[in-house]
C-alpha cells in the first residue's frame, strides 16, 4: 500500500515501478489525493495552483487516470478505482481542530526555539491550506482516490 502519489512528479513511472517490484499475485493499493476527471475551469486551476504551491506538490491526476496507468503497465488486473471522499472528508477539519484543542506543542516550540515566529506563521498557513483542501473536496474539485489492482501471476 502506498499513500504518496500526490508527491510524485511522474505518475506513470511511480505506478510502473510499484508494479515492477510487486510479487506476482500481490495486491497494489494506492490511496492518494486526486483532482476531478475532465475539464478544469480557470477558477478551479487557481485553487489547484494554491494547493500545489503551499504543499509543494507537482500536480494531481484523477483516480480514473491512476486506474488507466495501472492497466497500462500490462501487469495489473482487477483494477478498481474509487472515490473515498465520503470516507475521509471529516479528517480535514478534524486535523485543524486537533491543533486548536491542544496547541501546546506549537506554543511551546514557538516560545523556546529560534524558529518560533516562523513556526507560528507556518501553522496559520497550514490551517488556511487544510480548510482550502476541505473545500476542494466538498466541491468535487478534489477526490481521495483508492485504487487497487492485482499483479498477474
Amino acid at each position: 500500500a502506498c499513500e504518496s502519489g500526490e508527491h510524485m512528479p511522474d505518475k506513470r513511472k511511480y505506478i510502473e515501478e510499484m508494479s515492477r517490484v510487486l510479487k506476482p499475485g500481490g495486491t497494489l493499493v494506492v490511496a492518494t489525493w486526486c483532482q476531478k476527471e475532465g475539464d478544469i475551469t480557470p477558477s478551479e486551476q487557481k485553487d489547484l495552483n494554491f494547493l500545489y504551491e503551499e504543499w509543494a506538490h507537482p500536480y494531481f491526476v484523477s483516480y480514473e487516470e491512476y486506474g488507466r496507468l495501472m492497466k497500462g503497465t500490462g501487469k495489473m488486473e482487477q483494477v478498481r478505482e474509487e472515490n473515498w471522499v465520503k470516507e475521509t472528508i471529516t479528517a480535514w477539519r478534524h486535523s485543524i481542530w486537533v491543533g486548536v484543542w491542544d496547541p501546546w506543542i506549537v506554543i511551546w516550540k514557538g516560545l523556546t526555539t529560534r524558529a518560533g515566529p516562523m513556526l507560528w506563521w507556518k501553522t496559520i498557513r497550514e490551517i488556511v491550506t487544510l480548510n482550502r483542501m476541505h473545500k476542494a473536496f466538498e466541491s468535487g474539485l478534489m477526490t481521495y482516490g483508492m485504487i487497487t489492482a492485482k499483479k498477474t501471476a
